[in-house]
């Protein structure tokens, strides 16, 4: 039996007006999982003519374990958010906490300068590579994986923060990281003790991602 069968679940649909349907993807990726103790569960993006972004975390609410979930549909323009839990009253109040965020966010978003929405776009995306780290982790992908968002996360920093003077520390801890498990077998899973620090250290990029998000958001 799923760990959702016997659960209640809220969903409710908003449309947006925004033409940049990844940005809105990456923006109500960050109102769920900015939280502490958020764990990515699944996540799908694709892009052909449309964008489709999918992602599900598992998380509180009320105390109580429960899952919450993303769609972004490109094609008419819409954000399906789904809470799974024991206490439905809690789960609309989630649910409605979740769409006033994003809906603050998005509305500081449109209002940045190209340059400001660049940067900002930058930051979110490293935000969605620490969390897919600790996913990767977690269902023990080969290190070229992991390694992939790492490096991708890194470079996403280094441009969020670029002109600001001097490097963000987290630049260069992920450098260390990168050349700790450049040398390990490629295609398979990072051993266990490295990989729990790594998730650990994860974390530590996700706050300090987190720091830069809260300048434009």
């Amino acid at each position: 039996m799923n760990a959702t069968d016997e659960m209640a679940e809220v969903s409710q649909i908003q449309r947006y007006s925004f033409e940049d349907s990844a940005a809105v993807f990456r923006v109500v990726w960050y109102a769920i999982a900015s939280k502490p103790n958020v764990i990515l569960e699944e996540y799908s993006e694709a892009e052909s003519t449309t964008f489709q972004g999918n992602a599900k975390f598992s998380l509180q609410i009320a105390g109580e374990k429960a899952f919450a979930s993303i769609k972004v549909d490109g094609k008419d323009s819409s954000v399906e958010l789904r809470a799974q839990g024991k206490d439905e009253v809690a789960l609309k109040v989630y649910l409605d906490d979740i769409k006033e965020s994003f809906e603050e966010s998005i509305s500081k978003f449109q209002s940045l300068s190209k340059e400001d929405r660049s940067k900002l776009n930058r930051a979110l995306v490293a935000k969605t590579c620490w969390d897919r780290v600790v996913y990767k982790i977690l269902k023990k992908a080969p290190q070229n994986e992991v390694y992939y968002q790492v490096a991708h996360g890194r470079e996403m920093m280094i441009k969020a923060t670029e002109g600001e003077g001097g490097v963000h520390p987290l630049t260069l801890t992920t450098s260390g990281w990168l050349a700790n498990i450049e040398s390990l077998p490629h295609e398979e899973p990072l051993p266990g003790n490295i990989a729990s620090e790594l998730a650990k250290k994860s974390i530590e990029w996700k706050k300090g991602t987190l720091e830069v998000i809260s300048r434009y958001l």
